[in-house]
């Protein structure tokens, strides 16, 4: 996972302030400022901001339910495919799962000693893994379909690796995956413990996807690098070199064929690339601050999507490598900067900075819902088709259950 401060725009507060003050070489002399009362600076500056955002009226809470045992930024988060339990992960160091229905506390998952940055379910809904930035992986073995929630929740596999940056698991198997900060890959076999690493090139790696074909693996690097993996032979298949993105992937995802993938990095170069050669098949220069991005699982809609943490959030045409939907200015949007995007069958769900969970139609580009209730930005967000729910998880220290009506979204 990516370091959300890093991620997250500098602020202009007070930028005006000193404009106009600068000589030729850009040094700011105090002699020619106007003598500042510091009593004042500190009444009216940063003290009296931080006082306005305690006041600001809330946002309209659309949430049912709303979980709020974390103390600290709430990093991460994911739904039980069955969906009815719900585990978040934050700055706190702990991790918790806890009930969908009523918020209320499941179990704790204890031992971390660092943030939790990772927490998911296996695609079989058997266990539970729990990630912290130091390295510490906990698997725990989730109550069989029919007993209680309540447990008891054992714990399954735990190793201790270096400092990790992401997790996930297949969406197949028991096997769980995990990027480390110094460029190696992690995979596990679930309980057995059996373990492989995919050898880095000593460059962080950012991000991880796998392909649809279950067997192939890509990954994103802070040096720009871009690779696919075999898992089975743990052979690197093709690479996209550094120099293709001049800044670190932030984000890669794959076309639903298996043929075709992108990756996009933090200086706005988004690149379009055969799986099966490496080839470089089609390059965008973008916004700067690219964070996000999603192929449709539809290969009919055959579109991907990109969000960046300016508030751009664009609809592409894979195929003809065409935008087709500038969706903030087709829906004449307040600029709110992106942080997570997936696709829910032909509709775009972005988590933005302002708290928001806002959807488009793909088709169209317009947008049909925003959901409102945290009062800062989504760091986290998944969607159970089950259940048609929505958790979202904040860095306003809250995880949210919000309800979504495919049919009520279509209208």
């Amino acid at each position: 996972m990516k370091d959300n401060q890093q991620d997250t725009p500098p602020s202009s507060l007070h930028g005006d302030d000193i404009a106009g003050m600068e000589d030729e070489d850009g040094m700011l002399y105090y002699e020619e400022v106007e003598e500042i009362d510091l009593e004042d600076l500190q009444d009216e500056g940063m003290d009296g901001i931080m006082e306005q955002e305690e006041d600001a009226e809330p946002p309209e809470d659309h949430a049912a339910v709303v979980f709020t045992k974390h103390t600290g930024s709430v990093f991460c988060c994911d739904l039980h495919p069955s969906g009815k339990v719900a585990a978040t992960g934050g700055e706190d160091d702990k991790a918790y799962v806890w009930s969908v229905e009523t918020g209320q506390l499941v179990m704790e998952c204890t031992g971390h000693k660092d943030s939790v940055i990772f927490v998911g379910f296996s695609f079989d809904g058997c266990y539970l893994a729990t990630v912290d930035m130091v390295g510490l992986i906990k698997v725990w073995k989730c109550p069989a379909e029919g007993e209680s929630h309540q447990g008891p929740w054992t714990v399954a596999f735990e190793y201790e690796a270096e400092d990790l940056s992401w997790g996930l698991w297949h969406f197949g198997a028991r096997v769980l995956i995990c990027g480390a900060v110094s460029g190696d890959i992690y995979v596990f076999k679930i309980p057995s413990g059996d373990t492989k690493v995919l050898q880095g090139h000593h460059s962080r790696t950012e991000c991880g996807k796998l392909f649809p074909d279950g067997v192939r693996l890509c990954s994103g690097y802070e040096d720009g690098v871009v690779k696919v993996w075999d898992l089975k032979t743990s052979a690197v298949l093709q690479q996209v070199p550094a120099g293709v993105h001049p800044g670190r992937v932030t984000a890669v995802d794959i076309h639903p064929d298996n043929n075709l993938m992108v990756s996009v990095s933090s200086d706005g170069t988004v690149v379009l690339t055969t799986s099966s050669t490496g080839k470089v098949v089609g390059q965008i220069e973008g916004e700067n601050d690219m964070e996000a991005i999603s192929f449709s699982k539809d290969v009919q809609l055959g579109f991907f999507a990109l969000g960046t943490l300016n508030g751009a959030v664009n609809i592409w045409d894979a195929a003809r490598r065409m935008m087709r939907h500038d969706c903030a200015k087709t829906t004449d949007d307040a600029a709110a900067g992106v942080t997570k995007i997936f696709w829910i069958k032909n509709h775009l769900a972005t988590g933005c900075l302002d708290g928001s969970v806002r959807l488009y139609e793909g088709r169209t580009g317009e947008r049909k819902l925003m959901l409102t209730g945290h009062r800062s930005e989504i760091l986290d967000l998944c969607y159970n088709e089950k259940e048609n729910i929505i958790l979202t998880s904040s860095d306003d220290g809250s995880a949210r259950i919000f309800k979504y009506d495919p049919i009520k979204d279509n209208d």
